[in-house]
């Protein structure tokens, strides 16, 4: 029996839908089953013009999508996630492969599905070898502006459908110059089909977050098109859709176009995976169960590979459906599964229907579905924030419109790793000062009181200490010693935060050791952890700086050193002889409620205590040390 559990609990760890089902209630069958009529109500019109922004047959939507609900409900660590189709994924796609063979070719379609498969992998691979953090290192600043690019990008490819013009230029200020210049060509009735749909689409939304404008508007334009004679008045539209399923094969490809596809299976990951985590983990953390990035990556890859062994193109999360299945009560990943036997019976039986759907109503769908990426509010608020933010994001942006959209990923991505850089390498030292009163050393910044020790100067690294970093704290370090109104004598480091070092961590160390035995100024070093004091033994570090000066508390190191000049600190002495009296009449008050291991800890701060006490009633002037 305990075998058998056994069992189970790793199969659940692999497949973590098996999981979210052993707590699955009855009750919530009607919640999943509401929320998959969601799911497909709206999948369906924006899964079919998605396919064509990857520059595939409207069927391609229905090739893709079955095969990714069920793989990431299955492998997927969110609950309410859709992992179907995505607008920004969909033009990554037609960005790649429209670069190497023209689009509508048997050749485009075979890379568009091997493209999938490609991003699967990559994603699958990451997943394994747990790169989930890479999340972290995602600039939200810089996703905005890049999101808010590439949307204006998805929305200019659909402007000359809504007009009823034939052709387009290549980049978006191209696309743009094109529409302006061939406005005269206006296609005046595919025009009012355009507007009356995003018209309605607009108004369904505003009437109710719940109602499923796009398949409402989907139904009436194709009852339109059917009483009006849409097709004789020129209109275009999406013609026959072949009913059925593809059978999964792998994609035809050669090794030259697996060595194209790569930059693009790349962004295509990387993007499908940034825009996934958050959502994933706001639902989450609303219905209180945990998202695991590496699970997410794997999810996300299987369901890629799955779209494209069923000549389907690349997908991805789903903002829109998801929190559409949110708020129609999906409690677990059965509404996708729903979702896609819907999907099923809709490509086996029901295509047919579409065949006088205009293309201007799909070009409606997708300008509508694209513009709540245009997050014009959080741009005024990085405005009024950071400016600096601001700036950065407005640089995606307009890389995205002016480089195209996978040069434009190459620079989102590149700022964000710039900025993380950046950042990291700022040098963030706080100079810490003896709290009044007390034995307390504090930011200066943050307590004006604090006041600091004569001749002593306290900085703590408020963060690790690595090669990005490590020159310019030793620079900024210097400079404040420099720049301190009265003679330092001693500098004592507190490494409390600098939880791991690396070699041009440790080298800075002894580098600054020499700097400031030239100017005559002692470097002590306090609250080491364990892999940092180990780095330092290895490197040599501390038999440079002494292990005398190593200290386990700052106030070993600040006690030591008044000890040591006396006459420099005489009204600092008197204090702390004081603070140290009352720290071990607390200590006696409170020892009885202490647990063993505390009461050991109490008996090494007496021991420090009376060696403050017995070093200030005699002090030792020994200069610099």
């Amino acid at each position: 029996m305990g075998q058998r559990s056994t069992t189970t609990a790793r199969l659940a760890s692999f497949i973590p839908f098996l999981a979210s089902l052993r707590g699955y209630h009855p009750g919530w069958l009607k919640r999943d089953l509401a929320g998959a009529l969601t799911i497909t109500a709206l999948l369906i019109p924006e899964g079919m013009a998605y396919a064509q922004l990857a520059g595939a047959p409207p069927q391609a939507a229905f090739y893709a999508c079955p095969a990714a609900l069920v793989l990431y409900a299955l492998l997927g660590s969110s609950r309410q996630l859709v992992v179907a189709v995505s607008a920004t994924v969909a033009v990554l796609s037609a960005a790649t492969v429209g670069a190497l063979t023209p689009s509508g070719s048997a050749h485009y379609l075979a890379l568009t599905a091997g493209l999938a498969v490609l991003a699967g992998l990559i994603s699958l691979l990451a997943g394994v070898l747990r790169l989930g953090r890479i999340a972290q290192f995602f600039s939200p600043s810089v996703l905005t502006g890049f999101v808010f690019g590439l949307a204006l990008v998805i929305a200019m490819k659909q402007v000359p459908k809504l007009f009823g013009l034939k052709g387009t230029g290549e980049g978006f200020f191209e696309q743009l110059w094109f529409v302006l210049t061939h406005l005269p060509e206006t296609h005046l009735p595919t025009l009012l089909v355009g507007a009356s749909c995003l018209v309605l689409l607009v108004a369904l939304e505003r009437v109710s977050k719940r109602l499923p404008a796009a398949l409402v508007v989907l139904v009436l334009a194709i009852l339109a098109s059917h009483l009006l004679g849409l097709q004789a008045r020129r209109v275009e539209v999406v013609g026959n859709i072949p009913a059925g399923l593809a059978a999964p094969r792998m994609p035809d490809m050669k090794w030259s176009d697996v060595l194209a596809l790569l930059p693009g299976a790349f962004g295509i990951a990387l993007v499908a995976f940034a825009e996934a985590i958050g959502p994933a983990r706001m639902l989450g953390a609303r219905h209180g169960y945990p998202v695991n990035a590496n699970r997410e990556l794997i999810g996300l890859g299987c369901a890629n590979m799955g779209a494209g062994l069923f000549q389907g193109f690349a997908i991805g999360c789903s903002l829109s459906k998801s929190a559409a299945n949110d708020q129609a009560g999906a409690r677990s990943q059965v509404s996708s599964l729903v979702a896609a036997g819907l999907t099923l019976l809709v490509a086996l039986f029901f295509t047919p229907l579409f065949r006088a759907l205009p293309e201007a109503t799909l070009g409606a769908i997708v300008v509508v579905a694209v513009s709540g990426m245009m997050e014009v509010g959080e741009l005024r608020r990085l405005f009024r924030m950071r400016r600096a933010d601001f700036l950065v994001a407005m640089a995606a942006l307009l890389g995205v419109l002016a480089f195209d959209v996978l040069p434009g990923l190459l620079l989102a991505v590149g700022l964000s790793l710039f900025l993380t850089l950046y950042r990291a390498s700022l040098p963030r030292l706080s100079e810490l000062g003896r709290a009044a009163g007390t034995l307390d050393f504090v930011d200066m910044r943050h307590q004006p009181s604090a006041r600091p020790l004569p001749g002593l100067m306290v900085l703590r690294p408020n963060e690790g200490i690595f090669f990005a970093n490590a020159e310019s704290l030793r620079e900024e370090i210097l400079e404040r010693i420099q720049r301190n109104p009265r003679p330092v004598k001693a500098l004592l480091l507190d490494l409390e935060v600098t939880t791991d070092l690396d070699v041009p961590g440790a080298d800075m160390l002894a580098d600054l050791h020499e700097d400031l035995e030239n100017q005559g100024v002692t470097l002590l070093l306090a609250r080491a952890l364990a892999p940092t004091r180990e780095m330092m033994e290895r490197t040599g570090v501390l038999e440079k700086v002494g292990r005398e000066h190593l200290y386990a508390h700052v106030l070993g190191g600040v006690v030591d050193y008044l000890a040591r000049h006396a006459p420099q600190a005489r009204d600092e002495r008197a204090l702390f002889h004081d603070g140290l009296h009352r720290l071990g009449t607390l200590a006696e008050d409170i020892e009885d409620s202490m647990p063993d291991e505390e009461r050991e800890q109490l008996e090494q701060m007496r021991r420090l205590l009376r060696q403050a006490e017995s070093a200030l009633r005699e002090p030792r002037d020994t200069g610099p040390h």
